[in-house]
């Protein structure tokens, strides 16, 4: 009965095809556990692999590579059994006949379930049952759930590959009380933590009992590792408020990529809108001595004293003086693109990252100077409307009280309003147009529309974002494709 078990869960921040790495991570994770009396430890899916290998999953050297980590892994423990996932070949080896055609191609990595014991792996079926400790088990990956083959299924166990996202979890609970309630069986819930590339993993693993309440939750973006007893009917605390996951993500996503991409800290445009939202994430994510402002004039530097940190200041009046006699003409490009380049040479020699404070609903509009505004490695507001901006001040205006002053809510909400429904949820502008429910003016729709439209070839040029937004309304297609009605 799965009553006696003491689930550990490891809940680690693996870096993508760092085996050695995260091989310690685990070992180490597996032994916090079974110092605290664990007797079935669950890792997360990415937890020996990291997060996206990407083209490395279809590699002979990849896969032949993690299967001698999960050995390596298998000698390390003792008789409590470890579930985890790892990439396995989708087909065994193949003879290939070269005069003959081929049906089957070279083998590719999949993420696959694996139950590891002293000495012993084991490839598990998804949603199989099995007998593990004296309990009916099934363990899932695809975070599209099916229904367990065995109806007596004790405990279900879901290694998620999903990426956090703004409401994900309050999507998850609901689906996992479902899951729970409906299957009679209490739910494991593991999640990576970290960014890779421009996605971010949340952690916040959890426990369901067969009512559908959370029993346990572990940290949001933290590593942690934790040993829940499932006799224990104690509720887990609510989760924390959007905003402040939100918060954390940003924080968690500027604070990875940074690093992982061998920077030292970063440097941003205090000039630029917005540029005091994301001095102080970059203050809370790398420390201020890690943060360094940057300005054409002395006008900015009220940001770098409210925050106490470096600043750099270059006027231009001269250089842009010169380049319009060079150029014959005036130009309103001129400043924000000299000035970029400036400010990105001088974060390249002192080993920062650059970034951008580019919005969402810049970038969709178009609202930039290519090459300006928009120069950077990074964006990580890019994928934030203002309400997002706005709920973000007013979380961090106590701490940055100096920096923000008083608080107004944005003018504008129709605009983001517009942008969300054509470009997230795939919605033209007359179907829009066509809705009751909150008018909108025929006029601004058109003129978003052809905005986005027209600023299509603009976005390719931008640096990295960081997305926080649901992966189904992500745009897929360029929208100039389907937005001409």
């Amino acid at each position: 009965m799965y009553t006696h078990l003491k689930i550990g869960i490891i809940q680690n921040a693996a870096l993508t095809a760092d085996l050695p790495n995260n091989l310690r991570q685990i070992v180490q994770g597996y032994r916090e556990c079974l110092d605290h009396g664990a007797n079935l430890i669950i890792a997360s899916a990415y937890s020996l692999c990291g997060a996206n290998p990407q083209a490395l999953s279809n590699r002979q050297s990849f896969l032949t590579q993690t299967q001698a980590a999960l050995e390596s892994l298998s000698q390390e423990l003792g008789d409590t059994p470890l579930i985890l996932a790892a990439y396995a070949p989708l087909f065994e080896e193949y003879d290939y006949d070269l005069d003959e055609p081929q049906l089957i191609g070279p083998a590719v990595g999949v993420l696959t379930p694996y139950l590891l014991e002293q000495g012993e792996i084991t490839q598990l079926e998804e949603m199989e049952a099995i007998d593990i400790c004296d309990t009916t088990i099934c363990v899932n990956i695809n975070d599209t759930f099916t229904e367990p083959d065995d109806n007596e299924v004790e405990l279900i166990i879901q290694l998620s590959e999903t990426p956090w996202h703004a409401g994900a979890v309050s999507a998850e609970d609901e689906h996992f009380a479902w899951v729970a309630q409906e299957n009679n069986a209490v739910v494991v819930c593991t999640h990576h933590v970290g960014a890779a590339d421009d996605n971010i993993h949340a952690g916040g693993s959890a426990v369901y009992n067969q009512d559908g309440s959370a029993m346990a939750r572990l940290p949001f973006f933290e590593s942690a590792n934790r040993v829940i007893s499932l006799k224990s009917k104690t509720r887990a605390k609510a989760a924390p408020a959007e905003e402040e996951l939100l918060c954390l993500a940003l924080q968690r996503g500027i604070r990875d990529t940074v690093r992982n991409n061998g920077y030292s800290g970063v440097s941003l445009n205090l000039d630029a809108p917005n540029a005091d939202l994301l001095a102080a994430l970059s203050i809370e994510a790398l420390g201020r001595s890690n943060v360094v402002g940057m300005s054409s004039s002395q006008e900015a530097n009220h940001i770098a004293n409210a925050l106490k940190i470096t600043s750099i200041s270059r006027p231009l009046n001269e250089l842009i003086a010169q380049a319009t006699q060079y150029l014959g003409e005036d130009s309103d490009e001129l400043l924000p693109r000299l000035n970029a380049l400036l400010q990105y040479t001088a974060a390249e020699k002192r080993g920062l990252m650059h970034l951008s404070s580019l919005t969402r609903s810049e970038i969709m509009t178009g609202s930039f100077t290519l090459y300006g505004e928009s120069c950077g490695l990074f964006a990580p507001l890019g994928n934030l409307y203002e309400m997002d901006i706005h709920l973000l001040r007013q979380l961090l205006s106590e701490k940055y009280a100096d920096l923000f002053g008083t608080l107004k809510e944005p003018d504008d909400y129709e605009t983001d309003r517009i942008i969300h429904e054509i470009a997230d949820r795939n919605i033209g502008a007359t179907a829009l147009l066509q809705e009751h429910t909150f008018p909108l003016n025929e006029n601004k729709v058109r003129m978003v529309q052809r905005k986005i439209i027209a600023s299509a070839l603009k976005r390719t040029q931008l640096p990295m974002i960081l997305r926080v937004d649901r992966p189904e309304e992500r745009i897929s297609l360029p929208v100039a494709h389907r937005l001409n009605d």
